[in-house]
């Protein structure tokens, strides 16, 4: 689980550190972020997608070579032209290339470099990541974690200088190739896209005779970062770590015959859910139209409307309805000691049961979740406890990420957080500005001429 994050010239944050430890090294399960709109609460989110981006560049390069030397052919069937769907996908692939993510993260006009330092707990160990980059390229990495009991570091990378530890390759032979691909790809990819890439090109027992288990652990728990960004318009909306994509998309999709049985478990799990928050819902199951290669699916809700019964798509539902479900696999997953961050959690879902969904899985949490929202009502709730609490500081053009114990002087029991939230000084910059709004001017520009 992670312990901190140190941004440098990240975004809208020149010099932030957003501290996760309940005590020293001892990482929180949940974490409630409250901040003015545009303040960078989803900023936060960014900062952890930026990791995992770093993470595949590899595989993004490899894909779009693939691409643009005709190898990925679109199947026949498709309603859109394959020229259209190419470039769709090329689009998302460059915006994974590192030049096109320091464009997207650095802070803007910022001579300086970005810097981020992951701080995590894994296996009861502690551990950094650090990532330096200029305007272009990746000039200093660096991981440290356990070494013979005692934490050291694993590697540290710059230009002209490259530190790693004996113990992090186990034989000769790998130990060069992967030199060698850091000189010809370095400030490009960092060592641990390569490593990444390595692992999902060669078999398992392969890479576990050449790589030292300890950095195989802390890349696959990179790998199964978490996170749903609500609006983002670079199209990396949301990632999901699923073996299964239906478990992914609970409306529709097409599965493998031989998934039919997780189908069926999926569909008794959903009809018991959805009947449980929805009393006019009877039913609910998945229609099904068999092909040659799977099985078309489509989630249909049963529903009583005064004296008649209809079947009606899942997709005719709520927009409120639709998120709440987007929601659930990102809360399995925190449950399964996985690494969630989500994106102004509960938007469009009533506020009562935004709070109703933090207490069913709070208790449940083995893994991290941290969540941004404007659900004040989460602060009454017994099960978030102070300082679970953070708040987005604005003061200018300084920014901090302040939790409750950085804030009041005193965590007193009998204190009702959402009202010192909303009527305490303490919380000003944490509060959107509330001058008196104008819209004279704009009412003219509407007037018919």
């Amino acid at each position: 689980m992670f312990t901190y994050v140190n941004m440098k010239n990240f975004k809208s944050f020149s010099d932030t550190c957003f501290n996760l430890q309940k005590r020293k090294d001892t990482p929180k399960k949940i974490a409630v972020i409250y901040g003015a709109n545009g303040s960078g609460k989803t900023t936060l989110v960014h900062v952890f997608a930026l990791l995992k981006k770093t993470l595949v560049t590899m595989r993004s390069r490899d894909m779009l070579k693939d691409i643009f030397e005709n190898k990925i052919p679109i199947p026949k069937g498709i309603p859109l032209k394959s020229e259209v769907i190419l470039e769709v996908i090329k689009d998302r692939l460059s915006n994974n290339e590192m030049e096109s993510i320091i464009e997207e993260y650095k802070l803007k006009n910022s001579k300086e470099n970005m810097v981020l330092e992951y701080g995590f707990v894994l296996d009861g160990s502690t551990g950094k990541y650090y990532i330096e980059m200029d305007d272009t390229s990746i000039v200093r990495e660096r991981l440290e974690y356990k070494i013979n009991k005692k934490r050291g570091c694993l590697f540290d990378i710059e230009k002209n200088s490259i530190m790693i530890n004996n113990n992090v390759f186990l034989t000769e032979e790998f130990s060069l190739n992967i030199k060698k691909q850091i000189e010809m790809y370095w400030g490009k990819h960092t060592l641990l896209s390569i490593l990444f890439f390595e692992m999902e090109d060669k078999t398992k027992e392969y890479i576990e005779k050449n790589v030292w288990e300890n950095i195989i652990k802390i890349i696959n728990y990179f790998k199964q970062i978490n996170y749903k960004i609500k609006n983002d318009h670079s199209g990396e909306r949301m990632s999901l770590c699923v073996d299964t994509p239906m478990l992914c998309d609970f409306e529709s999709g097409i599965i493998k015959k031989k998934d039919v049985a997780l189908l069926n478990k999926l569909e008794k799990v959903l009809d018991e859910i959805i009947r449980t928050l929805y009393t006019n819902v009877e039913k609910a199951y998945y229609k099904r139209v068999e092909h040659d290669n799977g099985i078309e699916y489509e989630l249909m809700l049963t529903k009583r409307i005064k004296d008649n019964v209809f079947d009606i798509s899942f997709a005719a539902e709520s927009t409120g309805t639709h998120e709440l479900f987007d929601l659930l696999p990102y809360l399995v997953k925190a449950i399964d000691s996985k690494f969630v961050i989500i994106d102004e959690f509960g938007n469009g879902i009533h506020d009562l049961l935004t709070v109703k969904l933090i207490e069913s899985v709070n208790k449940l949490i083995k893994g991290q979740l941290i969540i941004t929202t404007h659900n004040t009502l989460l602060m009454d709730q017994i099960v978030i406890k102070p300082e679970a609490l953070y708040f987005i500081m604005v003061d200018g053009f300084n920014k901090s990420i302040k939790c409750v114990t950085d804030i009041e002087e005193r965590l007193h029991p009998k204190y009702n957080y959402r009202n010192r939230y909303l009527t305490n000084d303490l919380y000003k910059n944490a509060l959107p500005k509330l001058n008196k709004l104008n819209l004279d001017e704009l009412v003219e520009l509407y007037k018919e001429k």
